[in-house]
């Protein structure tokens, strides 16, 4: 039986252990398997990439008695690139061209035991709160740690309607995602530098992200990747290392001095 969120008790954060990764990235993994978004032979309970080695990628979610109900994922631009630069390298790179610091929205997951539709919209107002608390805090992360310029992110166009809201625009067209089993998605991008004026236009969207600044000090408790947990993430449950080129195992190693990957 689905359970109905009422928000008492939740805690929207910054992953701040080892086990907050752990549980969000099996969430995104249980929730990807239940939309098919996984291609047979993947090898993990857990889903994640090699851009989840980055000192700079941010995981954020929201825990209920220390489960981890939902999460996103903020992976800012590296040597690495974006991931969906796979498919939508040409319009990435047109954003990077005029000197944007970029960064991509990725992995969110929210557990289906909270909601009975995988859909946003109006008459699934509980949702949408629940979510806008949670892209506060990457918003506010966005522009006041990363201080970046544009987030992209390329979604399911089923999704379309939450990213409405929250002032996305088109980046790019229907394509086919190879890693995430072929599913459709477009490209989205929206201007932060803009971002509250064209919010202030919704009061309600408004007072939710821009009547308070998340302080910074609840930042300050992320978790960094240690070199046991290269090990234990991307090579014990997973063979992303293993799978990954010898220019990607050398720009994480860069980041991991002494690391043998």
């Amino acid at each position: 039986m689905t359970k109905e969120i009422t928000f008492k008790g939740l805690l929207y954060q910054i992953a701040k252990t080892q086990d907050d990764l752990e549980q969000a990235y099996r969430l995104v993994y249980q929730e990807y398997i239940c939309r098919r978004y996984i291609p047979k032979g993947y090898k993990s309970d857990l889903r994640l990439s090699l851009y989840n080695a980055l000192p700079n990628t941010t995981t954020f979610v929201v825990k209920q008695e220390k489960k981890v109900i939902a999460t996103v994922t903020l992976i800012p631009d590296s040597q690495l690139g974006l991931p969906m630069e796979k498919i939508y390298s040409k319009e990435i790179k047109a954003l990077r061209n005029n000197n944007r610091r970029l960064g991509e929205v990725s992995q969110l997951a929210i557990s289906s035991d909270l909601f009975p539709s995988n859909l946003f919209s109006l008459f699934n107002f509980n949702k949408l709160i629940f979510v806008f608390r949670l892209f506060k805090l990457v918003l506010d992360y966005a522009l006041y740690v990363e201080k970046l310029d544009n987030l992209c992110i390329a979604i399911n166009p089923k999704q379309q309607y939450l990213y409405k809201f929250l002032s996305f625009e088109e980046l790019g067209g229907l394509k086919y995602y190879g890693s995430v089993n072929k599913a459709p998605a477009i490209a989205k991008q929206v201007d932060l530098s803009n971002i509250g004026l064209k919010t202030s236009q919704r009061k309600g969207l408004y007072k939710i992200f821009f009547s308070e600044k998340t302080p910074i000090s609840k930042f300050k408790s992320k978790y960094f990747l240690k070199s046991y947990d290269l090990n234990y993430f991307f090579k014990e449950k997973s063979d992303i290392l293993e799978k990954a080129s010898s220019k990607e195992k050398a720009i994480i190693a860069g980041y991991y001095p002494g690391y043998l990957i």
